[in-house]
């Protein structure tokens, strides 16, 4: 009887052994074998690091298993809540697709708000890992126990206990391990024991990212340069003005000047090159596009009706709708209710944003038909295909402006066609249009449009493509590309959306002679832009006009000495009046404003520090006018600190006004007034000395973290090499079994 009771309860697994022998008798012993042999297989070598250390099929399933555990702890949740070494980590280990983007979002927000060194791309890279997470987790566990350091479970249990209940809404520690167990067959001593290992990899990071002394000298200096300010009233006189009247150099002057700065790029200040020519061309593209204007679009959409708005409202009441708000407005200290806005109040907003939505979803519609009439001859159907050049691609690619006419009379609206001139990354971004562009890849965080079609492969072969983008071809289109702020405003007046493609690109290089020039018009949309779009870079115009200015120089000086005589027999206000008399229409930009000599006042003018350059160049990193960017940042600190060496050390202004200063990168005179200096005392130095040296501290801890935890310094510093496959075991030191895949 017990027996037949046994077999009831266990018939699933007496029906599985019966089939495995029954397997083996029918195919023969070499099943057995197989068996065996894949159990050896468990323990083969996949991968080597460190000095020869071995990482099996077993150990990874183990580091899997242990990943399991701490999702189930919700570590990741646990880590994002943290500082940037924390989501570094919780992304590295326990990313999630649908959350990446806000991630990525939120960690480019803190680097911003905490101005620490990490750009963009630096981000991106703990998204771009070249082996799975349980070999990073295997590596970075392995590091720490190395360096000696370790939490005890006891440890470990006493921190699970206090944030449990909030990371598992009022669940208790029992409870949650209780479960834990169950599930994945460990003992708690494991669960703690796996918890403790990423708390030390945690630590590691901190321990290893903040090794690097801060000496008082370093904090001093930042200090310093953070709280001391200059504020300087003064007059430009700008040599551009005084420049018309030189005559046009010899053409061996243009010559000779054109070969000692044709290497520079413009701005690139040195002492080589004081004055910041350069004609250095810097990448280029030429882009084709059609676009439309979302007024446009906005005549045919049909606007939202009132029941449409109130259903809507209905339907996100709570969630759109409805806020905290004190009690008691007069008391911030009373109780918080939940206060929900009434219909009326909001129904004006919700027909303004469904119509715009609907704008927005219109005209997305129309560009996607462009696109798929203009890109279906593009569609890769055969391995040979990706390896087109740009001219079969070219053949391949639709009649931009064919498509544009063909749907925009199908939709009843203009469709604007055209080609842009040769354009760097700096012309996109000024571009009133152009730098106001995203595009947004499958849904993900937006990209610049800049960024996007200067990652194409023939300027970057070897740089990655935003996060979750493709990079760019050669006359495929790009888009559509949406104007971001008019998104998130909910006003698209005057606004547009667009395809983009490529058609040109020019790499980075010296001019190949003085007469280079090109066009570098941006969209035209209309008789009113034709006009204003029609730019022209030539090298030697630029060069001339460069020339002219800098010969100018001697006589703008003097017309800033002559202005400074006025001032010391006149006052400043009649010098300035007088000035304006006899050179202020000469200068003038606007014709009906003679007064072209004006007193500037600059407030507030701190000197950049070493390490506000470095976070700049950090930051910029990746940006298609990085270089314009970090030379403006220069540009700012030289002119800071020439004014700040007007002024006396044991002074806090100048004796004498007025006086002259020149500034070379600009090539222009400054009159001062007065310039006056909020020195930055030994006393209120010592009083924020600590403070400065905790914020650089985490300042460098947390930009070494973006560095520690990218995924490939992590294999490299970990000296990480799949195990080769085994040919001839006598040639190598240590027999190597045959590399599995990772």
């Amino acid at each position: 009887m017990n027996w037949i009771k046994w077999l009831r309860r266990n018939n699933t697994k007496v029906m599985a052994v019966v089939v495995i022998v029954l397997m083996i008798g029918f195919i023969g012993g070499s099943s057995l074998d197989y068996l065996l042999r894949s159990n050896r297989g468990l323990h083969g070598t996949t991968a080597y690091f460190a000095d020869n250390k071995k990482i099996t099929q077993y150990d990874q399933i183990i580091a899997r298993q242990e990943l399991d555990i701490l999702r189930a702890l919700h570590a990741g949740i646990l880590l994002r809540s943290q500082d940037l070494r924390g989501m570094l980590l919780g992304e590295l280990l326990f990313a999630e697709g649908r959350g990446v983007p806000a991630m990525v979002n939120m960690m480019k927000r803190t680097v911003m708000t905490n101005q620490y060194r990490v750009g963009d791309r630096q981000i991106e890279d703990i998204y771009r890992r070249s082996a799975g997470t349980d070999i990073y987790w295997i590596l970075l566990k392995n590091e720490a126990q190395s360096a000696g350091i370790s939490v005890p479970n006891r440890d470990v249990a006493e921190l699970l206990v206090r944030i449990i209940p909030q990371m598992f809404e009022g669940q208790t520690y029992s409870q949650v391990m209780a479960v834990l167990v169950n599930q994945n067959g460990v003992p708690e001593e494991q669960v703690l024991a796996t918890f403790g290992k990423l708390l030390a990899v945690l630590q590691y990071g901190y321990v290893t990212c903040s090794m690097g002394d801060l000496t008082d000298s370093q904090i001093r200096h930042t200090a310093r340069r953070e709280n001391e300010t200059l504020d300087v009233e003064s007059v430009r006189f700008d040599s551009a003005v005084f420049a018309k009247t030189m005559s046009e150099p010899r053409e061996e002057d243009i010559a000779e000047h054109f070969e000692k700065y044709k290497k520079f790029f413009i701005g690139q200040i040195s002492e080589e090159n004081p004055y910041g020519f350069g004609y250095k061309l810097p990448d280029r593209v030429r882009l084709e596009y059609v676009a439309v204007k979302l007024d446009d679009v906005s005549t045919i959409v049909k606007p939202p009706a009132e029941e449409e708005a109130e259903q809507f409202y209905q339907k996100n009441r709570e969630q759109l709708f409805t806020e905290q708000v004190a009690k008691d407005p007069n008391d911030p200290n009373s109780p918080v209710v939940k206060q929900t806005k009434g219909y009326a109040e909001v129904s004006s907003a919700i027909l303004k944003q469904m119509q715009q939505d609907r704008i927005n979803s219109k005209a997305e519609q129309i560009l996607l038909e462009v696109r798929s009439i203009t890109d279906s001859g593009l569609v890769v159907t055969d391995v040979q295909d990706a390896n087109l050049t740009s001219e079969h691609l070219k053949k391949l690619a639709g009649d931009y402006q064919k498509a544009a006419e063909e749907v925009g009379k199908k939709h009843g609206i203009i469709l604007y066609s055209g080609q842009t001139g040769l354009l760097n990354g700096m012309d996109m971004q000024s571009n009133e249009q152009l730098g106001r562009m995203y595009v947004t890849p499958y849904g993900y965080s937006s990209v610049r449009l800049s960024q996007t079609v200067f990652s194409v492969n023939e300027l970057e072969p070897n740089e990655p493509a935003p996060l979750y983008s493709q990079k760019p071809k050669m006359y495929e289109s790009i888009g559509p590309a949406k104007d971001l702020m008019a998104q998130m405003s909910g006003d698209s007046s005057g606004r547009i959306m667009a395809l983009v493609r490529i058609t040109d690109v020019q790499k980075a290089c010296e001019p190949a002679n003085i007469d280079v020039s090109f066009s570098t018009k941006t969209l035209e949309l209309g008789p009113s832009t034709k006009t204003e779009n029609k730019g022209v870079y030539s090298v030697r115009e630029k060069m001339v006009e460069d020339m002219k200015r800098l010969a100018a120089l001697e006589t703008t000086k003097k017309k800033a000495e002559e202005f400074c005589d006025l001032v010391r027999k006149d006052g400043w206000d009649n010098a300035l009046k007088k000035f304006n008399e006899l050179y202020g229409r000469q200068a003038a930009k606007d014709p009906n404003d003679p007064n072209a000599f004006k007193f500037e006042t600059l407030a507030g003018l701190q000197r950049i520090s070493r390490s506000k350059l470095e976070t700049v160049a950090a930051q910029s990193a990746g940006n298609a006018a990085a270089r314009w960017i970090l030379d403006q940042a220069r540009l700012q600190e030289q002119f800071v600190n020439q004014l700040f060496s007007l002024v006396p050390q044991d002074s806090n202004t100048v004796k004498q006004t007025p006086l002259v200063f020149e500034f070379k990168p600009n090539l222009s005179e400054y009159c001062v007034k007065s310039i006056m200096v909020k020195r930055f005392s030994q006393e209120a130095y010592q009083s924020v000395k600590a403070m400065q040296a905790v914020k650089e501290s985490q300042i460098q801890s947390q930009s070494l973290a973006a560095v520690h935890f990218n995924p490939d310094k992590i294999l490299k510093r970990m000296n990480f090499r799949p195990a080769k496959e085994r040919t001839r075991p006598a040639e190598t030191e240590a027999p190597l079994e045959k590399e599995a895949d990772l």
